[in-house]
């Protein structure tokens, strides 16, 4: 019998570059610039968190089943009480776009950065997962782990964005974001065009106006401290339910310099961003560049604070490490 009130547990386990650059080396496709020991050896401590997390549940007499990052589906998640994802931010997002407000995530960075590692003045760059979306590392998962088991650490509530994507055949609902929203051009020198329009509660358009930039930023109070702090933006409240929205290098032209105030700001719980795509191409970057979808000439982008919240263990107080 497992302990607390955690029956059955999901491991969603990352698939390493070193796996990925193999296959490409197989197909005579590996850049020729890889270090390969270093790669194997990243593999290598991955694999060795792997194990040694199967094995601590083994000893807890934890009910556990584990799955490929890239193989995760919905029927994996069936009677399951916590995911736990073995890797770094990456596949904690991932594995956030199968879940609801029901089951739990926990992250475990697999392979945190040494600190001789980063130095971003090195002839290399050598910083891995920043983890700050993991409660534990490889090295202190021994403490964590069991303490969040036996229901001494309580995940906590993040607010998701919902995006909907309408063309003039469909709907689409994309995944949640835990992090944040891109909407842009594919190509990075190309113009973003779209009308973004602000609408309240009820669903009524209160203001809009025309942009030419690089595209829009969207993010959760989770993201903040990401992309759109890097961007300019504010960091806000991990328990805040406002999405931050930032147009990112906004063209102005004479006499409208006062859009720049109007093109960042925070979207209250209710209301709805929306856009409409004046691009002959574009495209919906949820989390990252992994999950995205295309846009088209006259597409409509809706994104509100609607999706179910996540439930995600944080770091415990006294633990050393990043914050997101």
């Amino acid at each position: 019998m497992g302990v607390g009130h955690f029956r059955r547990l999901l491991l969603v386990v990352k698939h390493t570059p070193y796996e990925m650059y193999l296959q490409m080396k197989s197909q005579g496709k590996a850049p020729l610039a890889l270090r390969w020991e270093r790669l194997k050896h990243r593999h290598q401590v991955h694999k060795e968190c792997v194990q040694d997390l199967s094995d601590l549940l083994r000893r807890m007499d934890m009910d556990f089943s584990m799955v490929g990052r890239e193989e995760l589906d919905r029927q994996h998640l069936k009677n399951v009480d916590l995911v736990v994802a073995v890797g770094g931010d990456g596949t904690v997002l991932s594995c956030s776009h199968f879940l609801d407000d029901t089951i739990p995530l926990l992250g475990v960075n697999s392979d945190p950065s040494r600190d001789d590692e980063k130095k971003v003045n090195k002839k290399l760059d050598e910083r891995r997962s920043f983890g700050a979306l993991c409660a534990c590392t490889a090295s202190n998962m021994f403490e964590v782990i069991p303490d969040i088991l036996h229901g001494q650490n309580q995940a906590g509530r993040r607010t998701r964005i919902q995006t909907v994507v309408r063309d003039a055949l469909k709907e689409t609902k994309l995944p949640p974001a835990l992090n944040d929203i891109l909407v842009a051009h594919p190509i990075p020198a190309a113009v973003s065009r779209f009308r973004l329009g602000f609408l309240n509660s009820a669903g009524d358009e209160t203001s809009h106006f025309n942009v030419w930039s690089s595209g829009l930023w969207i993010s959760t109070a989770t993201g903040s401290s990401a992309a759109m702090t890097a961007a300019g933006g504010v960091l806000m409240d991990l328990k805040s339910s406002e999405l931050q929205y930032m147009v990112r290098e906004h063209l102005l032209e004479a006499g409208g310099e006062h859009l720049e105030k109007e093109g960042h700001g925070m979207l209250q719980p209710g209301n709805t961003l929306q856009m409409r795509w004046n691009s002959q191409h574009g495209c919906v970057y949820v989390d990252g560049s992994h999950v995205r979808h295309n846009l088209q000439l006259g597409d409509t982008v809706s994104l509100s604070a609607d999706a179910p919240p996540i439930w995600l263990f944080e770091k415990p107080e006294g633990i050393s490490g990043p914050t997101q």
